[in-house]
């Protein structure tokens, strides 16, 4: 009996100082750590892995990691997309190599954004009469709005030796090098609209204007936006933007103006509030050398990915139901 013992407290022993990974199956039923770790509820993160597994994944790095099954997978790149976990300290939480977790993430990087949004969300703005019947009782003065656009910009890495892209990716704005997308929120608060990332010199008109985005709107549409937005000649006929008037040389607004104002930015604040949770990603918090070549997309992953989140506007929210 002794001798057993004996083993059975050295096998113990053994067994307790082996690492366990960490897999979702520990995670999933607990809602904090899903909100934690790949910030979506249970429920959502469920459909996008049910979503994702009806396509064959193509790995980047030409072999597939066969020790992790594809749930896992998608369960620690959104983790490096919220947590922005460097590869090795992912490897050491799943117990395999930083080469594993880098072919991993990049190719789900790639497998998220061709079905989600190039699949789902790009091309796809939603129609007025859907933007209607969801229209938010702030947006009462606007109720022809279709779309609420907004720019934000991520810092970089200097880009090399290369002095003409340094000087255009340098911001005067934030004072540093940057990258600037513009986002197109519907008036229920969902995402419908990224355009690529573009230096961070670039006017918010020319984004506008390169991007094309104007070209996806109907006569009848109107688009809220700041005062930078000053696009009134590229738009289509029938389009129509509501910006906030310019002081110029009046010494202050009239009360009208005022009120103009208020009524513009209590509606597009949903679209400032959106491009919050789009840089909560802390894989936004600064993109790195290693990552520049795929950063449009990483950026356009975590847009669609605020789609998945709770809904921000109350009167939306109060109709919504995680209950499926």
């Amino acid at each position: 009996m002794e001798k057993q013992i004996a083993y059975l407290q050295t096998e113990m022993a053994t067994l307790q100082s082996q690492k366990h990974p960490l897999t979702v199956a520990n995670v999933i039923d607990n809602e904090q750590k899903m909100l934690m770790y790949p910030s979506l509820k249970p429920q959502m993160f469920r459909i996008i892995d049910s979503t994702l597994q009806r396509f064959p994944l193509v790995y980047v790095d030409s072999w597939t990691p066969s020790a992790f099954s594809r749930t896992d997978q998608l369960f620690m790149t959104l983790m490096k997309l919220k947590l922005n976990c460097p590869f090795l300290d992912l490897a050491e939480r799943f117990c395999t190599s930083k080469a594993t977790i880098h072919n991993i993430i990049i190719t789900h990087v790639f497998a998220l954004h061709e079905v989600f949004f190039e699949g789902m969300m790009e091309n796809n703005i939603l129609s007025l009469l859907k933007c209607k019947a969801s229209m938010p009782a702030i947006f009462g003065d606007f109720n022809c709005c279709r779309l609420v656009i907004d720019a934000t910009e991520v810092t970089q890495d200097v880009p090399g030796q290369d002095m003409t892209a340094q000087s255009q990716t340098y911001s005067s704005y934030k004072n540093r090098h940057t990258v600037k997308s513009v986002t197109g929120v519907a008036p229920n608060g969902a995402v419908v609209y990224v355009s690529k990332l573009y230096p961070g010199s670039t006017s918010d008109v020319a984004i506008v204007k390169h991007s094309n985005m104007l070209a996806k709107l109907s006569p009848g549409d109107m688009i809220l936006a700041d005062k930078e937005f000053t696009i009134h000649s590229l738009l289509p006929q029938g389009i129509h933007l509501n910006i906030p008037p310019f002081l110029k040389d009046k010494g202050q607004y009239t009360p009208a103006e005022v009120q103009v104002c208020r009524k513009i930015a209590r509606s597009r604040i949903h679209a400032e509030r959106v491009n919050e949770r789009i840089k909560y990603f802390e894989i936004l918090s600064h993109i790195p050398q290693q990552f520049r070549h795929i950063s449009t997309k990483i950026f356009q992953v975590c847009a669609m990915l605020v789609n998945f989140q709770n809904p921000m506007i109350a009167d939306i929210a109060n109709n919504y139901s995680f209950d499926l």
